[in-house]
């Protein structure tokens, strides 16, 4: 009975390899066949893209958006610990409005101020 035991085990082992293998090539392959479609590009320049300045809606709606809005919590955690820690107020005594706008506002605005796959806020910061 053991020899069977051990048998059915190795065929489920053997049976998890093969779907492993077989998952992870029909990935690569749709990764490959996703990046060999072509796609239109337009050519920029450098001074061009200074004034033209935009995203794609879905990427910035499903990226930068949610990025922005992680490092505005992010600041507004490090603002936070910071004031409360026993080091932070001695060294922010002065520079605690420009380091809380430091922290905060950048993010803030680049989340949501900006219209949908709009670079920057208002004028370019660059």
């Amino acid at each position: 009975m053991e020899s069977g035991d051990a048998t059915a085990r190795s065929r489920v082992q053997e049976d998890l390899m093969r779907k492993l293998i077989a998952t992870t090539l029909a990935g690569l392959t749709l990764t490959a066949a996703i990046a060999l479609v072509p796609a239109t590009a337009s050519a920029t320049g450098y001074e061009d893209s200074l004034d033209d300045c935009s995203y794609p809606q879905i990427f910035d709606a499903t990226l930068l958006r949610p990025v922005s809005l992680f490092a505005l919590v992010g600041g507004a955690t490090v603002l936070g610990l910071v004031t409360v820690s026993v080091i932070g107020p001695a060294m922010l005594n002065r520079d605690y409005p420009a380091f809380a706008s430091m922290m905060v506002v950048p993010a803030a605005k680049f989340t949501f101020t900006r219209r949908l796959g709009e670079c920057a806020s208002g004028a370019n910061t660059y």
